[in-house]
């Protein structure tokens, strides 16, 4: 028959299908959210050199999780939650490899001490030099992993999701994708996380809205936010959105400096 042609599976995407079978054994509850974030546009715009937006939410997600630390709490063996200090987020960065586009998995560390500054000269440096990123470091071991039966690839990963400390080191403590850097326009995303918190990045949408009984111009960033039910309830869910929405409303992390000299960066981050 004609009309198609066949491509080899990339045994690369074996990683998301085992994924995709772990997560499907937690109780994820949703939620889909509009924020305004006008300010930070209008801030970025008078910029000479502006953080990405991706950056800035990286920034912010890491302010509102400290503030309320349970949404990226994770259960051990024993089942206690082991509730880390430090937000470490997983984002996913476009680089060049082998002349291919490839989505590569890239922990930033310490973002709720970090400025977006920072995040995004990290995030630039991931994509110029992939290889600068630890994630290349484990490579050797992700082909070893990849050549194990399937069987035993999902049981080593859904036991990756009861080692807290584990986890943290290879996936963070919450995972962050944007796909509104494909389009524009708004839309929200629903996907599925090793993490406890899990946010997709949507489109960005000017509409007018309502500001002191006034219709203005505003800008609106869509946001889908994903959390393991089995670790959250909705109460801290519902206040960590609330800090979400403060703390990217007033665009506060534009305005910070520099990170403090007295807590210094954990090995392997830039």
């Amino acid at each position: 028959m004609s009309g198609y042609r066949t491509e080899r599976f990339p045994k690369s995407r074996r990683i998301v299908v085992d994924t995709g079978r772990a997560a499907r054994r937690r109780h994820p509850i949703h939620g889909l959210i509009e924020v305004d974030i006008t300010r930070a546009y209008t801030k970025m715009a008078e910029t000479e050199s502006p953080p990405s937006l991706t950056s800035f939410v990286v920034a912010s997600t890491g302010r509102a999780v400290e503030a309320v630390p349970h949404v990226h709490a994770l259960r051990d063996l024993r089942g206690r939650l082991i509730i880390f200090e430090d937000v470490d987020i997983n984002v996913m960065i476009e680089v060049e490899l082998e002349g291919r586009s490839f989505p590569m998995n890239h922990v930033i560390r310490q973002c709720n001490t970090r400025t977006a500054a920072d995040i995004d000269r990290e995030i630039r440096t991931i994509k110029q030099l992939p290889q600068s990123s630890p994630t290349m470091d484990m490579s050797a071991k992700a082909v070893t992993f990849l050549r194990l039966p399937a069987f035993i690839r999902h049981r080593l990963v859904g036991l990756l999701h009861r080692l807290p400390h584990q986890q943290r080191e290879l996936a963070g403590t919450v995972g962050i994708s944007s796909v509104g850097m494909f389009g524009k326009g708004g839309g929200w995303g629903i996907g599925f996380s090793v993490q406890t918190l899990n946010m997709i990045v949507g489109g960005v949408v000017e509409r007018p809205g309502l500001v002191d009984g006034q219709i203005l111009p505003r800008t609106y960033l869509d946001l889908s936010l994903t959390f393991d039910h089995d670790v959250v309830d909705g109460a801290p869910a519902a206040r960590f959105v609330s800090a979400l929405r403060q703390i990217l409303e007033s665009a506060e992390v534009l305005a910070e400096g520099e990170p403090k000299p007295d807590r210094p960066q954990p090995e392997g981050t830039l």
